[in-house]
């Protein structure tokens, strides 16, 4: 208890365990990941405060959408612009084992299982980029009471010359688009 939301606390025994189960609803785009503040008081009157960030990023809330070329492209054009685009050049270590076909295929693991974007298979004639598409759904109301959400497409590119990937996302909201490219940035590098 905080003794300032009016929320009760709970008391938890010495050499046991609470466990706080949470259900988490996206009302809007977001691009860096929520936190939550765990504070407690033990009978001694010892008070503890630990800020947490929880593991939740944008892509949690995506669902897959599978496309074909000609449908993947005209979407892609039609979210042309600064504020819809984001962006990034990212560099393996030189130490890395560099980007083969193999790491290819990890990346698209990466995207179409952990990111949950859907398949869009011959969108591109080279095996050294992907694109995938989702919609990020949110439990925000729309004025005639429907879900917001925001459709969202990427492409990762590799480089294996230059060990390098670009990825790029396209979205109709600008935090939307940096949160898809931030995570599947992360997500690339841990494929290494």
């Amino acid at each position: 208890d905080d003794g300032e939301s009016g929320t009760t606390g709970c008391t938890v025994a010495v050499k046991t365990q609470a466990k706080l189960l949470m259900l988490v609803e996206v009302t809007s785009p977001f691009d860096d990941v929520p936190s939550i503040r765990i504070t407690f008081e033990t009978e001694e009157g010892e008070r503890h405060d630990y800020p947490l960030r929880l593991p939740i990023v944008a892509t949690c809330f995506m669902e897959p959408v599978n496309l074909d070329p000609g449908a993947f492209m005209q979407r892609w054009k039609s979210l042309e612009g600064p504020d819809r685009e984001c962006q990034e050049v990212m560099r393996l270590p030189p130490n890395s084992n560099g980007i083969d076909e193999a790491y290819m295929d990890r990346v698209r693991g990466i995207i179409v299982e952990g990111l949950k974007f859907g398949k869009c298979q011959g969108v591109d004639p080279t095996p050294w980029t992907v694109s995938g598409a989702a919609t990020f759904r949110t439990g925000a109301k729309d004025t005639n009471g429907n879900n917001i959400n925001v459709g969202c497409l990427v492409r990762v590119e590799a480089n294996p010359q230059a060990n390098a990937f670009r990825v790029t996302t396209r979205t109709l909201h600008p935090l939307c688009s940096r949160a898809v490219k931030n995570v599947s940035l992360v997500s690339i590098k841990l494929a290494a």
